[in-house]
């Protein structure tokens, strides 16, 4: 509370400064403080996730900006004129719904507070979780070789993928099948740390090798590198989860803020398949013509991946022809629908007017789209329900018992909330929902079979009891 009750005083302050770069300074103070209000938790979460990369889209963007008087955007791009007060205001607002988004989070464990302990209860109940036999884990390593075959056709028909008969329904098909193979690694990791045997270390190995090699494949899917990306993180979370019992920011951020240059290489090749990207050294060619210290500081100019601010300030000065309101949040459960039974479908799931951006595929972010829907007072009523959903899905996550489902959810929240940042709602809800299903649906035969043992261990206990007497 301190963190936001200060996050909030800078809002106010830096209405004073509004039109000078002094604005833009003291709002990063405030984005920064909602992040160390999460750091301080010492455990990753969706919250966690989504306010760390806002910062980076909504604080340290502005401040290139405005010390490189990168304006280069908004003249090519948009076709606008700005000026030191439109970016100060966009700032603010930007700020001003990260904050609402913070105070939703803040708000929703203690309106569930009864439903969070009833929870945590009954998962301080449950058993130890099961150890998953080595034939069942045989048979998931098994599974992750024929995932390969099928991403191998994927990736053959390459990015066109999306507008063939199967559209959407395909393309998202390596989601699924990726998340298989991330609890298929959590159980070998969880199998080996009790057992410690050769075979084991063997499985784990293989295991990692055919998830690498799957998700190289999905990089000719995508365009989109978080597509592929997020199962990486998601593994290496989820491990550490299970290692550590809770994992600090510093695994969440060091990795993202060490590797910038390396995201941005991706970027500049993502229109390269993957047998011509590992005939390249991506490390000669990411310090090729510039310093180390020019690779990272250049990660947030205009030619880079961070225009997420850029776009708001565009969106935030656009007239739209409709304010759709809460479409968008309507359309989510309407996404599945095919175009044939649905041919008013919107185009690419866009529900709002995005005339402002001529066309170019530019995230405003969420809280752009949000002011899109329906102004910025919708976006901040809009961000404060957004956070109060994500913490809701944060305390769910977070009371079931530990074992191979939290550490795995626990990934994909976390991860996933970080792209929310820039997505569209519908798509945040399909890429949780995809690479949940499967691990819930495998965590819960695992917890069936645990069940079924026991069961069968009280029934020979008593009969033996029973003998006895």
């Amino acid at each position: 509370m301190p963190f936001l009750l200060l996050s909030g005083f800078l809002l106010l302050v830096a209405q004073v400064f509004i039109g000078s770069h002094t604005a833009v300074w003291v709002l990063a103070c405030s984005q920064l403080l909602l992040l160390a209000g999460q750091i301080v938790k010492r455990q990753v979460s969706g919250v966690g996730g989504f306010i760390f990369m806002s910062v980076l889209f909504f604080s340290v963007r502005p401040i290139y900006l405005i010390l490189e008087e990168d304006y280069g955007l908004f003249r090519s791009l948009f076709a606008i004129r700005v000026n030191m007060t439109d970016i100060g205001d966009a700032l603010w607002w930007a700020s001003a719904g990260l904050w609402c988004f913070a105070l939703g989070a803040y708000m929703a464990p203690r309106i569930h507070r009864r439903w969070l302990r009833q929870r945590m209860n009954r998962a301080s109940r449950k058993m130890r979780q099961a150890l998953v036999s080595e034939k069942v884990c045989y048979g998931m390593m098994f599974f992750q070789l024929l995932t390969l075959p099928v991403m191998l056709v994927l990736a053959r028909m390459g990015r066109s993928l999306y507008g063939s008969a199967f559209g959407a329904y395909a393309y998202d098909l390596p989601v699924p099948l990726q998340s298989i193979h991330i609890i298929t690694i959590i159980v070998l990791l969880e199998r080996y740390l009790r057992t410690k045997t050769p075979i084991t270390v063997v499985m784990l190995a293989v295991s990692g090798a055919l998830f690498l090699a799957f998700t190289w494949l999905m990089r000719d899917v995508s365009l989109f590198r978080g597509f592929y990306i997020a199962g990486v993180m998601i593994v290496g979370i989820a491990a550490l989860q299970r290692l550590k019992g809770r994992v600090g920011y510093a695994w969440l951020i060091l990795p993202v803020v060490l590797l910038q240059p390396f995201f941005q290489y991706l970027g500049q090749t993502r229109t390269m398949q993957g047998d011509e990207l590992a005939e390249q050294g991506i490390v000669e060619a990411v310090f090729e013509e510039q310093t180390l210290s020019e690779a990272y500081w250049n990660f947030y100019s205009s030619g880079g991946d961070m225009n997420i601010f850029d776009t708001f300030v565009a969106a935030k000065k656009a007239d739209p022809a409709w304010y759709p309101y809460a479409w968008s949040w309507l359309y989510v459960p309407l996404h599945l629908i095919p175009r044939k039974l649905w041919p008013e479908k919107p185009e690419r799931g866009i529900t709002m007017d995005v005339s402002y951006s001529r066309g170019f595929p530019y995230s405003p972010g969420i809280a752009g789209l949000f002011v899109l829907d329906g102004g910025l007072l919708w976006m901040l009523l809009s961000m404060a329900v957004l956070g109060f959903l994500l913490a809701t899905l944060d305390g769910w996550v977070f009371t079931l018992p530990r074992g191979y489902l939290q550490y795995c959810l626990i990934g994909v929240v976390t991860v996933n909330a970080m792209f929310l940042s820039r997505f569209f709602l519908w798509q945040y809800f399909y890429q949780v929902l995809y690479a949940v299903i499967p691990v819930l649906t495998l965590g819960w035969l695992f917890g069936r079979d645990a069940r079924q043992k026991q069961t069968r261990r009280r029934k020979a206990t008593a009969a033996a009891l029973k003998a006895q007497h």
